[in-house]
């Protein structure tokens, strides 16, 4: 409720005004006869002052935490693929042996089927 002071409600502010009421409900923070008389405070406030005083002793609500957005493929693939043939050029050129260039067909082969498994076993978050 951090509107301009004194100004007038409109029925938006009323209703997510009573939908933090539900949520404090459903935490627990409220009883249900609590929760009965806030929303008849809330139904009756015209003003932002008569809105506030319905939550001076509740937490502020916070915002949901922002969704996971999903990795792209193709970038696991590129990063994989570029590790793996630097990691084998590295390794051809310490050691002096040429097989170590196998290393990197084997990665980019292997490389899309280990990054779909790895995304299958990590839990997403809610």
């Amino acid at each position: 409720m951090s509107e301009l002071p004194g100004a007038r409600i409109t029925a938006e502010q009323r209703d997510r005004a009573l939908r933090e009421l539900a949520d404090h409900l459903g935490s627990g923070r409220l009883t249900l006869t609590e929760y009965d008389e806030r929303a008849t405070a809330v139904a009756a406030a015209s003003t932002t002052p008569d809105l506030a005083a319905v939550f001076t002793d509740l937490p502020v609500a916070l915002p949901p935490p922002a969704p996971r957005q999903a990795t792209d493929p193709a970038l696991v693939y590129a990063l994989t693929a570029g590790g793996a043939a630097a990691l084998a050029l590295v390794l051809a050129l310490v050691f002096g042996g040429w097989l170590w260039l196998v290393l990197l067909v084997i990665a980019l082969v292997a490389a899309p089927p280990v990054a779909s498994v790895v995304r299958r076993r990590v839990p997403r978050r809610p």
